[in-house]
């Protein structure tokens, strides 16, 4: 049953955002990347269905022909003139629940049931020259009910013949989601064209996600630069690219709305009773670590990743998320 899961979500959907690893290129002006999070994807073969359980994701990536106005000037930098600066429009869909979905009860020691539908609009610095970065984005949507969460994971569980999940009916509260996203990235050890090692910081504030982190990526293999080509360097992009990569990160949370009910939540009188027997807080500090392999030829890109992470909830355990992307050029 758990191969036949994970054929069919690969079959049905082709394939965190930021979590992959790739190469800039100032000679890609338009690209759909297709992404998909599912802890039935697992190196071990130990799959599950809870806790971060699924996140389905559709970017589209374009390099602007004009100078950015509006938000995207003073909320969206550049890293310079010399930059390779990529923007992005994105539509996320995720799901969390409980480790037993056969319960229909609400389970005070677990996950609760929530779902996010959110659009996200960003963009990707990178400056060459000087071999650093800054993302930042820009999301908006809405959690509970309106997400959708119970109907998408009951439709696809029904299409694989797997348990039905029954505890939707204690689901966290309908609410408005608005954050903004930043990272910073910058090499910091490059031995080789073969090798990349790169420290970043990145921060999140809003009504979704309140918080920041730490991480290192190290990259190795046949790849283009992380940070792009330098101007007038005469090098050439590689068609063919494949490499491992390793991302540590430290996580610092102060408020995770799609774990702790997000705003206007105590009007709900449901979610404050269920929220007075609740014990499972939620674990400020986690640590992660990401890695796996990609593979690229003529600018198609394929990507499997690998999430392993400790427990956001206190008396939960540490969980595992696979990740299939893939990069089209347009």
């Amino acid at each position: 049953m758990r191969a036949l899961m994970i054929g069919m979500t690969i079959l049905l959907l082709s394939v965190r955002a930021n979590s992959q690893v790739i190469t800039t290129s100032d000679s890609i002006h338009r690209m759909l990347r297709i992404y998909e999070d599912n802890d039935f994807m697992n190196v071990r073969g130990k799959g599950t269905d809870e806790s971060y359980t699924n996140g389905t994701r559709l970017d589209y990536f374009y390099q602007r022909q004009k100078a950015p106005r509006f938000v995207d000037k003073w909320l969206l930098p550049r890293t310079g003139k010399e930059a390779i600066n990529t923007s992005h429009w994105s539509l996320m869909h995720i799901m969390i629940t409980p480790s037993d979905i056969r319960d229909p009860k609400y389970r005070p020691n677990d996950y609760s049931y929530a779902a996010a539908l959110f659009l996200a609009h960003g963009l990707d610095s990178y400056d060459p020259e000087r071999k650093f970065s800054l993302q930042s984005e820009l999301v908006m949507g809405v959690m509970g009910p309106w997400a959708f969460g119970e109907e998408l994971q009951t439709w696809i569980h029904n299409i694989a013949g797997y348990q039905h999940p029954r505890g939707w009916d204690n689901q966290l509260p309908n609410a408005p989601l608005l954050n903004y996203n930043f990272t910073f990235e910058k090499m910091i050890w490059q031995p080789g064209p073969a090798m990349e090692v790169i420290a970043g910081a990145s921060g999140y504030a809003g009504t979704m996600l309140d918080g920041g982190g730490v991480h290192t990526t190290i990259r190795v293999g046949h790849m283009n630069p992380y940070f792009g080509f330098r101007p007038g360097s005469g090098q050439h992009e590689k068609r063919f690219q494949v490499y491992a990569f390793l991302r540590p990160t430290v996580e610092y949370t102060w408020y995770n709305a799609l774990l702790e009910g997000g705003v206007f939540s105590w009007r709900n009188s449901r979610f404050e009773f269920n929220k007075s027997f609740k014990t499972a807080t939620l674990n400020p500090w986690v640590s992660r670590i990401d890695y796996g392999v990609t593979i690229a030829f003529r600018r198609f890109i394929l990507a499997y990743t690998q999430k392993t992470q400790s427990a956001s909830l206190k008396g939960t355990g540490q969980h595992e998320v696979g990740n299939i992307s893939l990069y089209i050029p347009l």
